[in-house]
């Protein structure tokens, strides 16, 4: 849809909003765009939910992660903003479906923006209109896909001094023990998770629950689900709030996927599980150890663009330090029932409303509207094309001979970039920045490594 008729669409829904907002006596609205690693670049101003969009500067589709830090590279080539266009901003509409009041802030509410070029078409790099637009292939099909996402992350007590300075290994984990489902980690701990889950509540976001994870400084939250696109609105969200209330505690909050040696405690995933449903109804659902015919072929197609899309999974330099077959983070393209080994742990019980696949691959630094649009597009293909289903796999995956994923940032970038599959399920513009996007990000570590004497080196050759 041309960003005219979005507009035609969406302004009587936000000029309605507006009053309301006002009479519920908001003041400031927070206007999110999503960025191509998956953050909110986010702008506050006064409440107006303009009907005539949003201006939204271009190079949000091509910054680096963390703005470049430490090496300095703000952005990456890219054909959205460059010297020869002079960066220019493009276009936004804000989506009245995204727009919530704060219970926690009465006063603030936020909203959600697709984005456009400036000739009125979908910018191809937006990654809410990617999902979007998988979305609807699903739809087209006869299916409502849902998704709940469970995060695991780090806390630790914030020391700025020590941030500002890169000396991240030696801020304080948050509590004083590293077990699981400890109600006792810290003093503060019951108050925090009860907060978080009524702020949660207040916006329309459901948290299953959260629980202390394996490892000093780490927990776990878990998020109900929802349809595709809300489902990624509603990570993002989850996420920027959850640091907000830990910097209004002295605290701060990671989803680096591995902050601990390779080895040690637990590393950060991001789990998600999906359904289809029909008329109402379950569409996986069969009985235990079951599926339906259109569950195997949905599940043939991710096994089948696994290898392709697993970028999208591992997006980081930091993502490949997460690999461990036997701590449950996988390795090879399998599935299997209740098989937590696999990247893919069918569940069909208890009942046929919980019946889904669990994809494990994912890690916490995802950006959460491609992770989900390429487990939706793939399944959405394996529907299309009547995949069949490979039998499922139990026991010890390392002793199958089954494909594996690829170990590298570089591997997964090449099989992305040369995927036929993902430039038509993502539109090839988008294919070819997000890869580019990711060249940047193993360019920039491997000059930080060129630049540096490692501690391997001092300790190995130093005295000899």
């Amino acid at each position: 849809m041309e960003f005219q008729d979005k507009v035609a669409e969406y302004a009587p829904k936000l000029e309605a909003l507006q009053q309301k907002l006002a009479l519920d006596g908001v003041e400031f609205i927070q206007v999110h765009t999503v960025d191509t690693s998956g953050a909110f670049r986010s702008k506050i101003t006064p409440l107006k939910l303009s009907t005539y969009g949003e201006a939204i500067n271009a190079i949000l589709y091509c910054v680096a992660h963390g703005d470049g830090q430490p090496m300095g590279d703000v952005a990456f080539a890219s054909p959205t903003a460059n010297e020869e266009n002079g960066f220019p901003n493009i276009k936004g509409i804000i989506d009245p479906g995204t727009v919530v009041q704060h219970g926690w802030k009465p006063e603030y509410a936020s909203a959600i923006t697709f984005s456009y070029m400036l000739d009125g078409s979908p910018c191809p790099y937006d990654p809410r209109g990617v999902l979007a637009r998988v979305e609807q292939r699903a739809a087209a099909l006869g299916y409502e896909p849902r998704f709940a996402l469970e995060y695991e992350f780090g806390i630790f007590h914030a020391d700025h001094d020590l941030m500002r300075a890169g000396r991240y290994r030696e801020l304080k984990p948050w509590g004083h023990s590293l077990t699981n489902y400890d109600l006792v980690r810290s003093g503060e701990y019951q108050d925090f998770a009860a907060e978080l889950i009524r702020r949660m509540k207040s916006i329309g976001i459901g948290v299953a629950s959260l629980v202390t994870e394996y490892g000093f400084g780490m927990y776990e939250y878990a998020l109900t689900p929802k349809t595709a696109l809300q489902a990624a609105d509603d990570a993002m969200r989850a996420k920027l709030h959850l640091r907000e209330l830990c910097a209004e505690r002295g605290l701060v909050a990671t989803f680096m996927t591995r902050f601990q040696p390779p080895g040690k405690e637990s590393a950060c995933g991001a789990h998600h599980h999906v359904s289809l449903w029909k008329d109402g109804k379950p569409a996986f659902a069969a009985g235990p150890n079951k599926l339906t015919p259109v569950a195997e072929k949905f599940l043939a197609g991710v096994l089948h663009r696994m290898q392709e899309t697993h970028l999208l999974f591992r997006p980081t330099v930091n993502s490949y330090r997460r690999f461990d077959r036997g701590a449950w983070s996988p390795e090879d393209v399998a599935w299997g029932f209740e098989n937590r080994t696999a990247p893919i742990r069918a569940i069909t019980t208890p009942n046929d409303g919980a019946c889904r696949f669990e994809h494990r691959a994912p890690g916490a630094d995802i950006n959460p509207y491609l992770s989900i649009a390429a487990i939706l597009a793939a399944g959405c293909e394996g529907i299309e094309k009547d995949l069949a289903l490979e039998a499922p796999v139990s026991g010890d995956l390392a002793a199958l001979d089954k494909p594996k994923l690829p170990h590298t940032l570089n591997a997964s970038i090449e099989a992305f970039a040369n995927s036929d599959f993902c430039a038509e399920a993502f539109g090839e513009a988008f294919r070819n920045n997000y890869a580019e996007s990711r060249r940047a990000e193993q360019a920039a570590f491997e000059a930080w490594q060129a630049s540096h004497i490692t501690d391997f080196e001092w300790q190995r050759y130093f005295i000899n």
